[in-house]
Order: structure tokens, then sequence, then C-alpha cells
């Protein structure tokens, strides 16, 4: 049985510390009493730290380092703006990231193609769970070719945003108008938990199969997060509550960081979004060491 790993969101000023290796969270309430809550560093996979009143100790980033929880912290205008990267997740780093260094261009041409498959494929999926024609998606996924040399991934994300929303009423941009701020929230999120996946699987973020920019530590996280993005945008846009508000409030965010424990179909079994991540980045890593030729990316769980 998967374990399930929890997810903590904490938006109120307080305390972080170490407590008997147990994560402790202090805070003051109404009657301006010390609260005290704990919970084991082996029971989580996730945490947010949006409010800047909060007091985090260097015992307790060290220890959630260790335990390779990711760790995601939110600047004053409550979106997600840096997170917590440890230098080591594995006993057989070493040997997973020579593997990965070594990796033929022809290989990461196959990996992205893969890549690039599987997010069109989801997204197709997207559209029909939303009642929207999907058929051309599929089609283009099956066209999709070594290094996406045709770039199908850009001509599949026009024709899927353009069904999702009409295209004089929202276009895609990091600053645009709702749902913008959402599916930024829900990305940042998922590339953190992805980046937590493949430093726990030895590898180097660094180090893109696609993504190069002297510029971006994260190019792999980015690259094997495209396939996980239509689960955001379904969560999105199947919601009315993301497209009224200027900025996420508290109840918009906990809905999105509930994504991390849907149920997706990965490989034959059904698992959380969160542990299907750790799978495929497990599935990239015997793909650079030659032991299998396939990433094994999730689906959305068939309605």
């Amino acid at each position: 049985m998967v374990m399930l790993k929890r997810t903590l969101f904490f938006g109120s000023p307080g305390r972080l510390f170490l407590e008997h290796s147990l994560l402790a969270y202090e805070m003051r309430n109404a009657n301006d009493a010390s609260e005290k809550r704990t919970f084991p560093l082996e029971d989580l996979g996730f945490i947010v730290l949006e409010s800047l009143q909060l007091a985090v100790t260097t015992a307790c980033l060290n220890a959630l380092a260790k335990e390779n929880i990711a760790v995601v912290v939110c600047d004053h205008a409550h979106m997600p703006s840096a997170m917590l990267q440890p230098f080591s997740g594995n006993t057989l780093a070493q040997r997973h990231t020579e593997a990965q260094l070594r990796a033929t261009e022809a290989l990461k041409a196959r990996l992205w193609r893969q890549t690039v498959k599987a997010k069109i494929i989801n997204q197709a999926e997207c559209l029909k769970r939303l009642g929207l024609p999907d058929r051309r998606l599929r089609v283009l996924a099956e066209s999709v070719k070594a290094g996406d040399s045709d770039n199908a991934e850009a001509v599949a994300a026009r024709y899927y945003f353009q069904q999702l929303a009409e295209p004089e009423a929202f276009s895609r941009c990091r600053d645009g108008i709702p749902p913008n701020p959402a599916l930024n929230y829900g990305y940042a999120i998922l590339r953190a938990a992805v980046a937590r996946a493949l430093t726990g699987s030895g590898l180097l973020c660094v180090a893109g199969i696609h993504h190069s920019n002297q510029y971006n530590p994260f190019g792999l996280a980015d690259d094997i997060m495209e396939p996980f993005r239509p689960f955001v945008d379904e969560m999105v846009f199947s919601s009315r509550d993301f497209f009224v508000v200027p900025e996420l409030g508290k109840v918009q965010k906990a809905q999105l960081l509930q994504l991390l424990t849907a149920d997706v179909i990965s490989g034959t079994e059904r698992r959380p979004l969160l542990n299907s991540i750790s799978c495929t980045s497990a599935s990239l890593v015997r793909c650079f060491l030659r032991e299998e030729t396939v990433v094994k990316y999730p689906e959305f769980v068939k309605k």
C-alpha cells in the first residue's frame, strides 16, 4: 500500500521548530494563549510557508531537507517564490547523476518525445472531462516526433487554451487576469513537488532533457512537470471560484493544494498525484541507466 504524504499550509504568524524529532508549530490564538501542534517528519511530503511573520529555525530546515520534504516559501503577494532544495537525497546519487549526464542527445530526444506525447494526451483528457472537443489533440499526440522537432507541444497548447476559454476573454500569461493567478500557483506547487522527487531519486534538476538555460537551475523539473500541468488545468477550469477573484484566498489555495492528494492512474495502479510524481522520477532514472525505455507518466482517472 502506498503511503500518502501529508501537505501542510502555514498561513498565520507563528514559529516552526524541531522538538524531539517532530516538526512543531506554535502560534498565538485569539486569547493570546500559546497553541502548539506537532507532526511526524516521516508523514510529511509538502509544506507551504506563506506567512511572512513565520519564524523557522535552522534545525527545522535541516531536518526537512534531510527527509526530502518539499518546502515552498511565498512572497509578500502570497505567491510561491522559492523552495528548499537539499544537496543530497539518494544513496545512489552519484551513479544516477553520472547516468543522467552521460545521456546521449538521441536518448534525450526520445525522452522528450514521450514527455510531450504524455502532456498532449493528458491535455486531451482534460478537455474531455470538461465536455470540450479533444479528438484533434489525440491525433496530434500520435504524430509527435523525436525531440518534438515539429513543435507539436506549442501547436497543442494553442488549441488547448483556445478550447478551455474564449481567446478574447482569456490569454495564458503569467501576469494576466484570472484564472492565471490560480494556474501560476498550481504550477509552482507542482514544480516544487517534481523537483523534490527528482532530487530524491539522485538526479540533478539543473540538467534538463529539453529545457536548457544558464539562468534556470530547475530545467529537468520544468521538463518532467509538463505532463502534470493538465491536472492543475482541470481543477482550475472546472471551478468558477478561480475566475472571480483577482487574488487567491486561503480557500482557493487550499483547494489547489488538494491536487497533490488527488488520485491519478500511475502505470496500472491508482495513486495520489504526489506519489505518482515519485514513480515518474524513479522510472526516469531507470531510463538514464538504460534499464527501461519509457518514462512512466500518470494519466487521469477515467470517469
